[in-house]
C-alpha cells in the first residue's frame, strides 16, 4: 500500500469521526436542553409552591388575596360542604393548590414512563378526597396550570369515574 492510499483512508476516517462527534454533541445539547427546561420547570413550581406555602399561613394576606381574585363563591362553597369556616375554606383551597403545583412540577419533569406511572397513581388516590375534588374542579388552579397538565388528571379522574 502507499503513503497516498494510507492518507486517503486516514482522511475518510477522519471525516467520520468529525461526524460522529458532531453527532453525539448533537445528543449532548438535546439533553442538556430538556434538563434546562426541567430544572426552569421545577423552579418556578417551587416558587409558586412557597407563594402558595405564604398565603396558607398568613390570614390576612390570604384573605386580601381571595377577595382580590373573586374567590368568595368557591371558599364558601368548600365552607358549606365540608361544615367550614371561610377562612379554614380558604386554607384548605391553598393547601390544594400548593399539591396541584407540587403534582404540576413532577409532570414538567417527568423523563419516564415510570414516573408518570407513579404521579398517575398520586393523582387517582389524592384528587379523589372530596375537598380535593372540589378544589381542583372549581377552584383557579386549572385555570393557570399547563393545559396538558389539567387534561392529564381530567384524564385519570374520567377513567375512574365512568
Amino acid at each position: 500500500m502507499n503513503w497516498e492510499a494510507i492518507g486517503a483512508v486516514g482522511e475518510i476516517l477522519g471525516a467520520i469521526a468529525v461526524v460522529l462527534t458532531l453527532a453525539y454533541l448533537a445528543i449532548q445539547v438535546r439533553y442538556a436542553k430538556k434538563a434546562t427546561m426541567d430544572a426552569t420547570s421545577l423552579n418556578r413550581a417551587n416558587g409558586v409552591q412557597a407563594m402558595l406555602l405564604a398565603v396558607a399561613t398568613n390570614d390576612d394576606l390570604r384573605s386580601s388575596i381571595g377577595k382580590a381574585q373573586g374567590s368568595s363563591d368557591h371558599f364558601s362553597k368548600l365552607s358549606e360542604q365540608f361544615d367550614l369556616t371561610f377562612e379554614e375554606a380558604a386554607r384548605v383551597d391553598s393547601y390544594a393548590m400548593y399539591w396541584f403545583w407540587v403534582h404540576w412540577g413532577q409532570y414538567a419533569a417527568s423523563n419516564s414512563k415510570e414516573s408518570l406511572n407513579e404521579l398517575s397513581n398520586v393523582v387517582d388516590t389524592f384528587y379523589r378526597f372530596p375537598y380535593m375534588s372540589i378544589c381542583w374542579k372549581l377552584g383557579t388552579s386549572r385555570l393557570i396550570l399547563d393545559p396538558a397538565f389539567v387534561s392529564f388528571v381530567d384524564g385519570i379522574l374520567d377513567k375512574e369515574a365512568t
